[in-house]
């Protein structure tokens, strides 16, 4: 695929991954000031009360939106209306520098701090998944309250901003439309967790975690296995994953294939 068809096909997808975090349940939505709009082709999500680069970003400037001037305009005057700091979410190697010399020119600095985007693209079938002891499931629905609160151990999430992504992995695998859930057991024992978001071009590996007493024994690469291989089965061949530069994840990730071509980084504009 086009680099730029790939980085838009990757941003939308997960644009829609966030989306589907913050939005969906009114409670939820009304204690953390959440909203997602749409501002001259780019996705804002905003909180009032948690204001940082998790939920309150631009996305898809110089992706699937344009890199202009009225786009920065447009998203400015959004955030400005909210009282709160405007920043955008940039996918270096596929925006062009021109875009980045734009924010700069109306004010913006780079924050500290990036992600790396790690992209698989198959053209045949993917290697049988070998899993040895791990025992790799997909998560009905009825359980998805289980799945939210291991995967919630897996990443030692607590706090308000664990217990939003707990919730909203319980409705996104209740309702079946976007994200499908695994665990990885061990006799049983619940060892391992992985979701898969499937978008209309590209599919999205979210909340792989191992449980403490587990790691140490290639569990995510099955994991990472196993979700690629239900993905193509249901005609996808794009596959991304996010993470932390060269951390664990991110090597796991290369190990299965996967070809760090993107880095995320932020860039912020204050209120007047």
């Amino acid at each position: 695929m086009e680099r730029s068809a790939l980085a838009a096909a990757i941003d939308r997808s997960a644009a829609l991954a966030m989306r589907l975090h913050m939005i969906g349940d009114d409670r939820t939505e009304r204690r953390h000031g959440l909203a997602v709009a749409r501002r001259a082709g780019l996705v804002c999500l905003s909180s009032t009360e948690m204001p940082d680069d998790l939920f309150t970003r631009a996305l898809g400037y110089g992706t699937f939106a344009a890199a202009t001037q009225r786009q920065i305009d447009a998203a400015v005057r959004h955030y400005t209306a909210l009282r709160l700091p405007t920043r955008f979410e940039v996918m270096h190697g596929a925006v062009p520098r021109a875009a980045v010399r734009l924010l700069v020119r109306n004010g913006f600095r780079e924050e500290k701090g990036a992600r790396q985007v790690h992209v698989l693209e198959l053209t045949r079938a993917p290697r049988a998944v070998e899993s040895g002891e791990l025992r790799v499931e997909r998560v009905r629905r009825v359980d998805a309250m289980r799945y939210a609160r291991l995967a919630s151990r897996g990443f030692g999430s607590k706090g308000p901003i664990g217990l939003l992504f707990e919730r909203g992995w319980i409705r996104q695998l209740r309702s079946g439309r976007y994200a499908t859930a695994f665990v990885g057991s061990v006799r049983r024992t619940p060892a391992a967790t992985g979701v898969l978001v499937t978008d209309r071009k590209a599919a999205g590996l979210y909340s792989g975690s191992v449980l403490p007493r587990f790691r140490g024994n290639a569990f995510q690469n099955a994991m990472i296995r196993a979700r690629v291989r239900y993905g193509y089965d249901r005609g996808f061949r794009l596959f991304y994953a996010m993470s932390e530069p060269d951390n664990a994840s991110a090597r796991n990730a290369r190990d299965e294939g996967f070809v760090t071509r993107f880095e995320m980084r932020r860039y912020i504009r204050e209120t007047d």
